[in-house]
């Protein structure tokens, strides 16, 4: 016979004995007639057990057995199913040291997080099917962005790029065995961005009394021609109050270095005696850290040579001390001996907050400055991709613009 007793939380169990042992097992419930049922099924098999008319497999679990009528032998076991929630925290402690960027990771985490917020943290990755996928583009292409616009086709292309990354690595790691579902999936119709303007041009724009986001817009496109790079690059040694600021603006202005690059740079890098520098990148070979080199220009060595007196013998070219005002997200910096790239854009935009400079956004301006210029002046596009680490058509083609002045100067001379 089995009996039921009630816990103080008012959970039933159910109770019996069997050759000799006495079992117990929870009804999962606080209502009697349930587990009542449970009660009488388990009575019911231990009866057909005592007849012979059910048979109890050797490795078989008791409880679980008779419980299930006989067809289970053992408790249901967790399977390697993962939820939306919990895929980012999975994949990132599989990761080895060093194998993304903090940057990286940041992004990466908060795609996900947008994909677990729409889509249900405690989604199975394995029920995502090309509908659920469907149906976060449609939210998505509805949210506001920046500056209240909605998120733009290219930010939710790279979220879904993100999954489909972490969804390979789930099925390498046995989490899920379909494909990725993104077969078929429509985006919205993908708006280009402005093409890139030079100074006059934009405050021409302006001047026709467009509207304030379409100017900020505008900003975001702006390049500079060499005399207005060395223009900005003459107001920050002049007004920054941050030591690294100045030679590594102009080693962003005359290599093209990333800020990543920048801030990773070692000062055993620099060849002043070869006139070259060593440019640590990561984006060229995936998972692989390469580099490239570039020339040095004047100004470049006088910069560089004089912030390296100062700074002694410090591995990094740009190091963190006191006098650098710290950010406080540690998870985003790759190391705690250079200066990081977020503390680099905060000082360098406190640096030109109140000039007219305060107009440019990051540094990225002085990357594709650099490129401009060199192909305005018509130099080697092989040259332009060492120096640079570009590989791809489209990425040439993304910064291969001239100056106006360049291309009136050039259909000048087809029709005079």
């Amino acid at each position: 016979m089995a009996w039921l007793q009630q816990e103080k939380t008012g959970i039933y169990h159910v109770c019996f004995r069997f050759c000799g042992r006495r079992y117990r097992t929870s009804a999962r419930t606080r209502k009697l007639v349930n587990a009542e049922q449970l009660q009488s099924r388990i009575e019911e098999n231990i009866e057909l057990v005592k007849r012979g008319r059910l048979l109890i497999p050797e490795d078989a679990d008791l409880v679980t057995f008779l419980s299930s009528d006989g067809r289970l032998l053992q408790k249901p076991r967790p399977t390697d199913q993962i939820s939306l929630g919990q895929l980012y925290d999975s994949y990132l402690d599989s990761l080895p040291r060093d194998s993304h960027s903090p940057e990286t990771l940041r992004i990466a985490k908060i795609h996900m997080n947008h994909v677990a917020r729409i889509l249900g943290p405690k989604t199975l990755l394995s029920s995502v099917q090309t509908a659920q996928l469907q149906r976060y583009i449609a939210v998505r292409s509805n949210e506001s962005g920046k500056r209240g616009k909605q998120v733009s086709t290219i930010t939710i292309r790279k979220e879904i790029s993100t999954f489909r990354t972490l969804w390979r690595w789930a099925i390498n790691f046995g989490h899920v065995k379909a494909d990725f579902p993104n077969h078929g999936i429509k985006y919205p119709l993908f708006t280009e961005s402005p093409p890139f303007l030079t100074w006059q041009e934009i405050e021409r724009r302006q001047s026709r009394g467009i509207s304030n986001g379409i100017v900020e817009d505008l900003w975001d496109c702006l390049y500079l021609s060499t005399q207005e790079l060395e223009a900005y690059l003459d107001y920050i040694e002049t007004n920054s109050i941050y030591g690294f600021l100045y030679p590594m603006s102009v080693m962003a202005a005359h290599t093209g270095a990333r800020r990543s690059e920048l801030c990773r740079s070692w000062q055993a890098d620099i060849d002043f005696e070869g006139g070259t520098i060593l440019i640590r990148e990561r984006k060229r070979t995936r998972g692989k850290q390469s580099y490239r080199h570039v020339p040095l220009s004047d100004r470049l060595r006088k910069s560089l040579t004089e912030w390296c007196s100062r700074i002694g013998n410090s591995i990094y070219t740009f190091p963190a001390d006191h006098r650098v005002m710290r950010l406080r997200n540690e998870a985003r910096r790759e190391n705690l001996l250079s200066v990081s790239p977020d503390e680099a854009t905060d000082h360098l935009a406190r640096t030109i907050a109140t000039s007219k400079w305060g107009k440019i956004k990051g540094w990225h301006i002085f990357r594709h400055s650099f490129i401009s210029n060199c192909a305005s002046r018509g130099v080697d596009q092989r040259m332009i991709d060492e120096w640079t680490g570009h590989q791809t058509d489209a990425m040439r083609k993304r910064y291969r613009h001239l100056f106006p002045s360049f291309q009136r100067h050039e259909i000048d001379k087809v029709f005079g």
